[in-house]
């Protein structure tokens, strides 16, 4: 990054995650059980990664995401991370296989937008807007990733935006490839960080966004399926993940484990 641009943003913990995963991908990129994600430490086969590895990251972090996890996995969870007393927050796993998204989210993409709505370009997604974007993501609740991690730097990944004719950012959502060789994801991406302006709310941007992503994330990244996170008790999002083709997998959660009763992100 030329100059002083700082990529990170946020409160200084959240500062330091985004760091911590930014100087870490070359290590995770080919470690069996770990993933290559851009704030929380991320396992998504912690038995291969081994739990004394873990225990260090909750040692140094206070943090640590399980994803995919099932009941078993969980449990076994508890016990090897007993001594940190965790926080358990939960968020239910959904997918959706690339033939599936294309049938669905094509349709929805092919709307047209709101007046005065524009799709940012790629040529347009430099730092200073990813800032930007940045910005946009906390004022909604949405924890955002360095603007290296968002614009690509690190894993494959795509960064979608729309703005009003002023330039300002009202709508955003990132689709990845997070998942390394030896995973049970291989080649699944993950879509998120989607948000969207509250005074815009209410005319299907969302649903929008959502369906832009992982068509992107198929057509763009290659992927052979999505997966997306959301919290149990959130029904507009699950109901916005299943209107873009997307079903929970059952049996299978996305479990923080944490030193602190702050869920990090919506």
């Amino acid at each position: 990054m030329a100059g002083s641009f700082n990529p990170y943003y946020g409160e200084p913990k959240i500062q330091a995650l985004q760091r911590a995963r930014d100087e870490q991908v070359a290590e995770l990129v080919d470690m069996p059980g770990a993933v290559v994600h851009a704030r929380t430490f991320s396992s998504d086969n912690p038995a291969a990664l081994g739990w004394d590895y873990l225990r260090r990251i909750m040692s140094d972090e206070g943090i640590v995401t399980l994803r995919g996890a099932d009941a078993t996995t969980i449990e076994t969870a508890k016990t090897e991370l007993s001594s940190f007393d965790p926080k358990l927050h939960f968020w239910d796993l959904f997918m959706a296989s690339a033939q599936t998204i294309r049938d669905v989210c094509r349709d929805i993409v092919g709307t047209a937008l709101p007046e005065g709505l524009t799709r940012v370009g790629d040529e347009e997604l430099t730092p200073q807007k990813a800032r930007d974007i940045q910005v946009f993501l906390a004022d909604q609740g949405v924890s955002p990733f360095s603007t290296d991690a968002l614009l690509g730097t690190f894993f494959p990944a795509r960064l979608i935006t729309l703005q009003s004719a002023d330039g300002k950012i009202v709508a955003a959502g990132f689709a990845a490839m997070t998942h390394n060789r030896h995973s049970p994801f291989y080649n699944t991406a993950w879509v998120g960080l989607i948000a969207v302006d509250p005074s815009l709310r209410g005319l299907g941007l969302g649903k929008y966004m959502d369906a832009l992503c992982n068509l992107i994330a198929v057509d763009e990244l290659g992927a052979l399926s999505t997966m997306e996170f959301v919290a149990q008790d959130n029904a507009p999002s699950r109901a916005m993940l299943e209107s873009c083709g997307l079903k929970q997998e059952e049996g299978m959660s996305v479990v923080m484990f944490s030193t602190s009763t702050d869920r990090i992100t919506r």
